[in-house]
């Protein structure tokens, strides 16, 4: 298998961008049963994009609409069993005890395991950049995307320290839920909205000064 196209650079993103502007970018985030490569995907969100130029400022919350330079045009969200017992050191940071993944997956007919759902791996299909907040990280536990351009919004905006996301989003003054926060679908909303306010700064008729 070929070697990540890892990419951690603010100069790495305008060439991505003109390579793929035609093509959706997948936006993702996971929260897992721990931070081992082994432990179990509790819940996997992400935000297909397209771009679409410059169409004015987008607000300073996370919308359900990314409405800027980058336009929402599909959403994936599931959440999954463990396979191996509750790390409940997992579960005091993202909340997804199985009582709560139970109430989750109510009234859905989704594979128990992440593991053997091949749903997100077809949400990915025609994407060929894929964006998330510390990739080296998500993409252990979704090797079929290895073959993908990867662009990191931690460490693309970094020079003394690796930011969080929380972190990363005010720099931006975009506001933050703290109590959203390790929640899938909300991290991957923040992360797109990152991403898009870092394009933004790429456009040609932009001219805004560097944050980190």
């Amino acid at each position: 298998m070929n070697l990540p196209n890892f990419y951690f650079l603010k100069e790495d993103l305008l060439p991505l961008m003109q390579k793929h502007r035609t093509s959706p970018i997948v936006v993702f985030d996971l929260e897992t049963n721990g931070l081992n490569s082994r432990s179990s995907v509790l819940s996997c969100s992400a935000l297909k994009l397209r771009y679409q130029g410059d169409t004015g400022s987008s607000g300073n919350t996370v919308p359900d609409l990314i409405s800027g330079p980058l336009r929402e045009i599909d959403a994936f969200e599931r959440y999954y069993f463990s396979l191996e017992p509750e790390n409940l050191s997992a579960i005091r940071i993202n909340g997804l005890s199985v009582n709560v993944i139970t109430e989750k997956r109510a009234g859905h007919d989704w594979p128990p395991y992440f593991r053997d759902d091949r749903a997100f791996e077809s949400f990915c299909l025609d994407a060929d950049l894929i964006v998330a907040h510390n990739i080296e990280f998500d993409i252990q536990f979704v090797p079929f995307l290895a073959d993908r351009d990867l662009f990191c919004t931690m460490k693309s905006n970094t020079i003394r320290k690796y930011p969080k996301l929380s972190e990363l989003a005010a720099a931006f003054r975009i506001d933050v839920d703290l109590n959203k926060l390790h929640q899938s679908a909300y991290d991957t909303a923040l992360t797109a909205l990152v991403f898009e306010h870092m394009v933004r700064k790429i456009l040609p008729d932009l001219s805004q000064g560097e944050l980190f």
